[in-house]
C-alpha cells in the first residue's frame, strides 16, 4: 500500500473512519440525561416546574417526576457509565451487548428520583407518559426516558394508589409498541420495566403478562443480540413473579416453533416455572405440558431434548402418575435418556416449600434418585 503523501489530505478519510464510533459513544452517553418533558409537543410548551401541581394540592414544590439530573450527580454518572459500557461492548465484539436478569435487576432503580403524594398526580404522570410512548416517531431518547419514569413512580410507589393499575392497563398497548421498536435501547428499557412492574406487583401484573409475553417471545430469535437476551431476561423475570396458568399456553405453544432459538428458550422457561410455580397454578394446563414435554423428548435439537429431559423430571415433581404413564409410552432408547439425565444430577426433584404438604408432592418426593429410576423400569 503507497504511503499517504499528503497527511493533511488524508485527515478527512480518517475522521470519516472514527466519526461512526465518536458519534455512538457521543449517543449512549446523553440518553439518560434526555427529559421528554423538556419537549414541547410532550408537555403543551410548558416547563417541567409548572406551578399546576402545586396549585392541586397545596404544597409548595412537588416533582412530578423532572428527569433533569444534577450534572454531578452520581447516579447520573453511573448511568453514563452503564451505557458507556454496553457501547463498548459492542464495539469490540466481547459480550455483543447481551444482558441477563442480574443486569435488570441493577438497572430497576437506577432511574431520577421523583415524588408523587396523590392518586391524581399518579394518573397525570401516567397519561404523559402513555403518550410520549403511544407514539413511535417520537424522539427514540424520549421513549427511553418515559421508560425509566414507569420506573421511577414505583419506587415513588405508585402502584399503592388505586389508580394505578387502570393506567397501567392501559398502557399495554404502548408497552407492545416499545417492545417492537427498531432502537434496542428501546426495547431494552422496556424490557426492564416489564420486569420491573412484574417484580413488584407479582400476581397483579397478570393482565399486562398476558398481553405482552407474545411480543417478547417475539425477540427471541432477534439477530441482535441485547434486544434477544433484553426479551429472554423479561420473560424469565415474569414467569417468576407473575404465576398466572394463562401463561402457560403461549409458552408451550412456541415450544413447537420453527426456530430452534424459540424452542430452546421456551424449554427453559418451562422449566423455569415447573420448579418454581405451585401445583395449584399448574393443574389447569396439566395435559398441555404433559403433551408439549413428550414432543420435546423427541425434538430434532439436542439442546431443546436435554431442556425437555429436565422438564419431565420438574413435571414429575407435581404430577408423578401422569409423567410415569408419559415414561412408559416413550420408546427404550428414550426412556434410557431420561434414566441418565437423571443419574446425572442436572434435574433437582424440589418443589415449592407450600407444595410439599399435598399428598402428589409426597408422594413424589419419597423417592430417592435410584428407587424412581427403578420404579420407572418396572
Amino acid at each position: 500500500m503507497q504511503k499517504c503523501q499528503n497527511p493533511p489530505s488524508c485527515l478527512p478519510a480518517r475522521s470519516l473512519f472514527f466519526s461512526p464510533v465518536t458519534r455512538t459513544l457521543r449517543l449512549s452517553l446523553s440518553v439518560s440525561d434526555k427529559n421528554f418533558e423538556d419537549d414541547d409537543s410532550a408537555d403543551g410548551g410548558r416547563s417541567s416546574s409548572s406551578s399546576k401541581g402545586a396549585s392541586l394540592s397545596g404544597r409548595k414544590a412537588v416533582s412530578m417526576g423532572s428527569f433533569r439530573r444534577p450534572a454531578a450527580s452520581a447516579s447520573s454518572a453511573k448511568s453514563a457509565g452503564q451505557d458507556q459500557n454496553l457501547v463498548l461492548r459492542n464495539l469490540d465484539g466481547s459480550g455483543a451487548g447481551a444482558v441477563d436478569e442480574e443486569d435488570f435487576i441493577q438497572a430497576f432503580e437506577d432511574v431520577p428520583t421523583v415524588q408523587i403524594y396523590s392518586n391524581r398526580e399518579v394518573e397525570e404522570a401516567m397519561a404523559k407518559i402513555r403518550d410520549v410512548l403511544s407514539d413511535d416517531k417520537r424522539d427514540w431518547e424520549l421513549r427511553v426516558a418515559a421508560l425509566k419514569k414507569v420506573r421511577s413512580l414505583l419506587i415513588a410507589g405508585a402502584a399503592e394508589f388505586d389508580g394505578f393499575l387502570q393506567q397501567l392497563r392501559l398502557m399495554e398497548a404502548s408497552f407492545k409498541l416499545s417492545a417492537k421498536d427498531l432502537r434496542s435501547q428501546v426495547v431494552r428499557e422496556a424490557c426492564i420495566t416489564l420486569g420491573h412492574l412484574s417484580s413488584l406487583l407479582g400476581g397483579r401484573f397478570d393482565h399486562a403478562a398476558e398481553a405482552i409475553m407474545p411480543t417478547l417471545l417475539n425477540l427471541v430469535p432477534n439477530s441482535a443480540k441485547v434486544m434477544a437476551t433484553s426479551g429472554v431476561a423479561a420473560i424469565r423475570l415474569i414467569l417468576r413473579h407473575t404465576h398466572y396458568p394463562r401463561l402457560i399456553p403461549i409458552i408451550t405453544s412456541n415450544c413447537t416453533s420453527k426456530s430452534v432459538a424459540v424452542r430452546r428458550r421456551c424449554f427453559e422457561f418451562l422449566d423455569l416455572l415447573l420448579h418454581e410455580w405451585q401445583t395449584s397454578s399448574l393443574e389447569r394446563h396439566g395435559a398441555v405440558l404433559m403433551e408439549t414435554i413428550k414432543k420435546g423428548i423427541h425434538d430434532a435439537d439436542a439442546e431443546a431434548r436435554s431442556v425437555a429431559r429436565k422438564c419431565y423430571w420438574g413435571f414429575h415433581g407435581h404430577f408423578s402418575r401422569e409423567a410415569e404413564l408419559l415414561f412408559q409410552g416413550l420408546e427404550s432408547s428414550y426412556q434410557k435418556a431420561l434414566q441418565a439425565h437423571l443419574r446425572s444430577g442436572d434435574s433437582l426433584m424440589s418443589l415449592p416449600a407450600s407444595d410439599r404438604s399435598s399428598s402428589s408432592s409426597q408422594e413424589s418426593l419419597k423417592y430417592d434418585r435410584s428407587s424412581l429410576i427403578d420404579q420407572l423400569i418396572d
